[in-house]
């Protein structure tokens, strides 16, 4: 049987041993908005950042876990990117430039009408903008 939606949107979770700068990234530099955060003895701090109508989970582990940076974009399996839809790609794309982001595709048109761009979060996760 399908699943019956009961939220028209997606949310996905970050689990870190970076959780002052993966913050800084998603609320100070692309400007998500914060929700109270939620302590989880034995796992963490889960700081909720509203994304639309879905919700980006950054996990700030109490405990060191083992960390997998990086890699080129097709290098291991797993969920590799998000993508999020923006009508101001241009000024974004500096923002996270200005921040130290590793760009791993620049500004390029996708198709006409439409341009994205692909870089990294400071954990090494890949975030496409598409912009609009």
């Amino acid at each position: 049987m399908a699943v019956t939606l009961a939220k028209e949107a997606l949310d996905v979770g970050i689990i870190t041993n970076n959780g002052e700068k993966m913050l800084a990234f998603y609320r100070d530099v692309l400007g998500l908005a914060q929700e109270p955060s939620i302590p989880f003895p034995g796992l963490g701090t889960i700081h909720r950042l509203l994304c639309g109508n879905s919700i980006l989970r950054i996990v700030a582990a109490d405990n060191a876990i083992e960390t997998v940076t990086g890699g080129a974009f097709a290098s291991r399996n797993g969920i590799r990117y998000l993508t999020i839809n923006i009508s101001n790609l241009d000024e974004v794309v500096a923002d996270c430039k200005a921040f130290g982001s590793p760009i791993a595709v620049d500004i390029r048109e996708l198709r006409p009408g439409v341009r994205c761009c692909q870089l990294q979060d400071p954990d090494g996760n890949y975030v496409e903008f598409i912009g609009v």
